[in-house]
């Protein structure tokens, strides 16, 4: 088995207040000017990685869950979009807009927008890369106001569901050994 150990985007839902700040400063992070005040003058056109979805009463982002055995990277008949060793990510110089990386992405991560390439606007795939531009690590992490959104590495997110597990197994034979004791003890007084 292949450990990919890249990072990925974490969310707790129960943590989200649906502000839409990781919308906006995802699409600050990939605009041209890097600022949302000048990027408004220049008239950028602003477009987020991560869509802020509702289900039922819960609000929260969805982001590229940086695939393993990527659909988007196995169904682009250009190769625009590639994986590295840590990132799954689309060249939008060879994006042809047919739409196939958004139609078998598992977890709706992926979008047609307006991108400028070569001083051009043309659509394109655009999906959370997790600002591997920006030093400080994915926008979204930074700014989101209530920390629903982490950024998490497989074998620390392993690691700690290991401990979650192991805490309720020992504690379940705790019980387990409780009540037998329990038992025990009952047993032995009425023999008395």
């Amino acid at each position: 088995m292949n450990d990919h150990s890249g990072p990925f985007l974490l969310v707790n839902p129960d943590r989200c207040m649906g502000c839409l700040t990781c919308e906006v400063v995802c699409a600050v992070a990939h605009s041209r000017s890097g600022a949302l005040s000048a990027a408004m003058v220049a008239g950028e056109t602003l477009s987020p990685r991560n869509r802020v979805v509702q289900v039922a009463a819960t609000r929260f982002p969805t982001q590229c869950r940086q695939c393993e055995d990527a659909p988007c990277v196995r169904v682009c008949p250009t190769g625009a979009t590639y994986q590295t060793a840590t990132y799954t990510a689309v060249n939008q110089k060879l994006c042809i807009a047919c739409k196939l990386c958004m139609m078998v992405c598992p977890f709706g991560a992926i979008h047609i927008s307006s991108v400028q390439v070569n001083s051009r606007s043309k659509p394109a795939a655009v999906k959370c890369d997790l600002c591997v531009d920006r030093a400080d690590g994915p926008a979204c992490v930074a700014a989101c106001p209530t920390h629903a959104i982490s950024l998490a590495h497989p074998r620390a997110v392993m690691n700690e569901a290991n401990q979650d597990s192991a805490q309720r197994f020992l504690a379940a034979l705790q019980a387990q050994d409780r009540a037998a004791n329990a038992v025990n003890r009952t047993t032995e007084g009425t023999s008395l």
